[in-house]
Order: structure tokens, then sequence, then C-alpha cells
């Protein structure tokens, strides 16, 4: 048997050649079933395992390409989830603003904020809505929401105003306490908070008392809740208490909101 691997070892460009020829010659001297066989084992041998590869590489393109049609309808889906989420979010808000009555002699413009500034460390200190001049809009309107009196318009042009809010320190609000109608003026201090200033020390106050605005001042109409109280301290020696306030607004999350306009007799 060794001669045979050492005679093939050496003679194999030979011995493939041959068989070449030999292949050659069955094929042009023609016999079917021959032919037919010999066609069937070159496919099966050359051509097949080529097509197998091919076949591979084109089902891999087909998955790839599956997988990011899946991936880019998941990502749409996730997208449109999240915009009905929202929504559904903003339709809660309004709901709960449409179950909102106005002061008696006055009537609701609804508005959107869409710009806030002074937003930061600090609560901000003005907003932007999306009403104007052409809203029968102008300076000085109280502007609300469901939970209690946001500040004032400040400026106005044709489609935006902006809203000078409770937050800024240089704002003021004359205001009394809901239960003794005792007052004092709402201010915010860009330290301590909303307070209540000038309520005289043996003035009758509780924590949880509610503050409103007492319509003195001419802007904001009496009535309108400001806050409750959160802390009070009487100072020796002093005329007034040191009176801290929870706003009744959150000032950090002002989305939909209402100005506030005299109806017109």
């Amino acid at each position: 048997m060794n001669w045979i691997s050492n005679l093939f070892s050496k003679h194999w460009r030979n011995i493939h050649f041959a068989i070449i020829i030999l292949i050659s010659l069955i094929l042009i001297i023609g016999y079917p079933n021959l032919n037919r066989f010999i066609s069937q084992v070159v496919l099966a041998t050359v051509y097949y395992p080529f097509f197998k590869v091919k076949s591979s590489f084109a089902d891999l393109s087909s998955i790839a390409s599956e997988r990011d049609q899946l991936q880019e309808a998941l990502v749409e889906a996730s997208v449109k989830l999240s915009i009905c989420e929202e929504a559904k979010r903003e339709n809660d808000r309004l709901q709960a603003a449409l179950r909102f009555t106005p002061l008696a002699g006055y009537r609701l413009t609804p508005a959107k904020v869409v710009y806030i500034s002074g937003f930061g460390r600090y609560l901000p200190i003005s907003a932007t809505i999306n009403c104007g001049t052409k809203d029968s809009i102008f300076v000085d309107l109280p502007i609300i929401n469901q939970d209690g009196l946001i500040g004032r318009v400040d400026s106005v042009m044709d489609n935006f105003a902006t809203i000078q809010l409770l937050t800024d320190p240089s704002n003021r609000v004359a205001a009394r306490l809901a239960g003794s109608r005792e007052m004092g003026i709402v201010k915010f201090l860009a330290h301590g908070g909303m307070m209540l200033d000038n309520f005289p020390i043996h003035g009758a106050i509780k924590v949880d008392d509610t503050v409103l605005s007492s319509g003195l001042g001419g802007v904001y109409p009496a009535g309108l809740k400001i806050g409750t109280v959160a802390k009070i301290a009487r100072p020796e020696n002093k005329p007034f208490c040191e009176v801290k306030l929870n706003p009744a607004v959150n000032f950090r999350s002002l989305e939909e909101l209402f100005v506030l306009r005299p109806e017109r007799k």
C-alpha cells in the first residue's frame, strides 16, 4: 500500500490531469446516463457548497434586515406610547382645570406656558404664555390655575405675555388669613422662600391656616388662594411674626393656567 501512496504523491498532478481528460472524453462521447451522473457529482462536490454559502449569506442578510425593521418598529411604538402617556397626563390636568370655577365677575382665558426664566437652583421668577393683546390680555391681570394664585401679567405683545410670578422677590401681594381674617403681605425671599410679612406678633395664626389674597392694592381680587402656613416664629421685642408659607401652586411644574379677566359690564 505504501508504494501506491508514494506513487500517487509523486504523480498526483498527472493523475488529476488524466482524470480530467477521461471525464472530458466521456462527456464528449455523450453517454446520457453517464453524463447526467457526472454532472450531478460535479454539482454536488463543486457547485453545491458554494450555493450553500451564498444561501447562508442571503439568509443572514434577510435576518439582519428583519431585525432592523423590528427594532425600528419597537422604537416607533415606544415613541407613540410616550406621546399617548403624555397626552393622558395633559388630559387629566385639563379635566381638573375645567372643574375650576372662576370668581364672580371674572372670566377665565386659558393659556399655556411656553417659556420659563430664572429656573435653576431657586424657583423661576417669570414665565411667558401663548396669549397676548389679540386675546384681550393686558398688564396686571391676575394669573391663576386650579391650585391658586400664580402671579400677574407684567408685559404684553400681540401673541405672547410675560408673567411676574409670586416667586419674584419684587412681587408683593396683600393677603389675609381665611380664618381670623387678619392681614399681612406675602413676599418671596430668595433664600427663605414664601413669607407672610407684617403679621402682628399677637395675631391669631396657626400652622396649616390658609392664606388668601385680600383684594387690597387693586391688582389681585380677594379670595385667591396663595398658600398655607408652614412655620411660625414670634421673636421677642419685635412687632411682627416670622411666618413661612407653603405655596399653593407648584412653580416648578407650570404648564396650563388661566388669565383672570373681569367681565365687561
